[in-house]
């Protein structure tokens, strides 16, 4: 069975957080929908350029493994205001389905909705002071039942892989960590 992950981007998230997702659950082989809450196009917090495979309304009836968020000023508001999404996100949490949040969507997004309830969380320095119950603040991600957060787009790849593990097994994380010349602890 092929592992199914999501990660939804709009204008203004931050590039590198989204396409670490991305990037690291395709080498692992999974299939990833990159879709935008937005247009197909859309372009990130510092003006790169971003074409979507889907808008996030063709991904309703989807069962997805994961649903990532990247986090990025205005992108984490973008994401927060789709009510499509909130939907996807609800419906994943409900049914005990891994979710996650880098940067400012942990605060913005997840616990904006409700999304954080009586879950730990990290994101970035920022936001932390807008998270009800927040981790560690040296901790680059933090999982709590079936959420999973992160501080910035410095813990991208930690993130990433951190999700891989979880999703796809520890020995698949090694294989890509392994290949992209990432140490792991």
């Amino acid at each position: 069975m092929t592992t199914k992950i999501l990660v939804p981007i709009a204008d203004g998230i931050e590039m590198i957080e989204a396409l670490s997702i991305v990037d690291v659950f395709r080498r692992a082989g999974a299939e990833v929908d990159l879709a935008s809450v937005n247009d197909l196009v859309i372009t990130s917090s510092h003006n790169v350029k971003i074409t979507a495979d889907k808008l996030i309304g063709e991904c309703v009836e989807e069962n997805y493994d994961l649903v990532a968020l990247p986090g990025g000023i205005p992108g984490a508001e973008n994401l927060k205001n789709s009510e499509i999404l909130i939907e996807i996100l609800r419906k994943q949490n409900a049914a005990d389905k891994l979710y996650g949040a880098i940067c400012a969507s942990p605060a913005v997004v997840l616990e904006h909705h409700g999304l954080l309830e009586g879950k730990k969380a990290t994101g970035h320095p920022l936001f932390a002071a807008d998270l009800s119950n927040p981790a560690d603040a040296t901790l680059k991600v933090v999982m709590d039942k079936n959420c999973v957060t992160s501080r910035g787009a410095g813990t991208a790849v930690d993130f990433s892989l951190e999700l891989l593990g979880i999703v796809m097994g520890e020995e698949k994380k090694r294989e890509v960590a392994k290949g992209m010349v990432v140490e792991l602890n």
